[in-house]
């Protein structure tokens, strides 16, 4: 599945590489896929303030990324991009977009993965004996 405009953004701004450095479980591709589509559909349903809020600082965190650690968070090591994320954690325009986006990526990966199993919609009848 293509990614759409929003989850886009978000590998741009580079959301994803952040929470796979400060979160080992997010480093498996499919579980950090799962992540981005469920932060990008979190954002796309938020009131259109919110959305234009979030894009233009996703738009801004790689120069804020890169003025905060020194380097870019496209060419960084998972120890320099947990570094850039905690110093970029007390920016207040950062800190509630990281600290949400990561709860969220975190619930999108680990939600519903491959490893659960669904469970039944309704619990199978038990027979009671008893004449219908």
């Amino acid at each position: 599945m293509r990614p759409d405009a929003l989850e886009r953004a978000l590998t741009a701004a580079g959301l994803p590489a952040l929470w796979a450095a400060r979160h080992p479980v997010l480093r498996d591709p499919e579980v950090l896929a799962r992540a981005t589509a469920h932060v990008a559909g979190s954002l796309r349903v938020q009131p259109r303030p919110y959305r234009i809020a979030a894009r233009l600082v996703l738009r801004l965190l790689p120069l804020a990324f890169l003025l905060m650690a020194r380097v870019r968070v496209a060419r960084s090591r998972p120890e320099a991009l947990a570094y850039g994320s905690r110093r970029l954690a007390r920016l207040p325009g950062c800190a509630l977009l990281l600290r949400s986006a990561e709860t969220l990526a975190l619930y999108g990966g680990l939600d519903g993965g491959p490893d659960r199993v669904p469970r039944p919609s309704a619990p199978p009848s038990v027979p009671t004996g008893a004449p219908t």
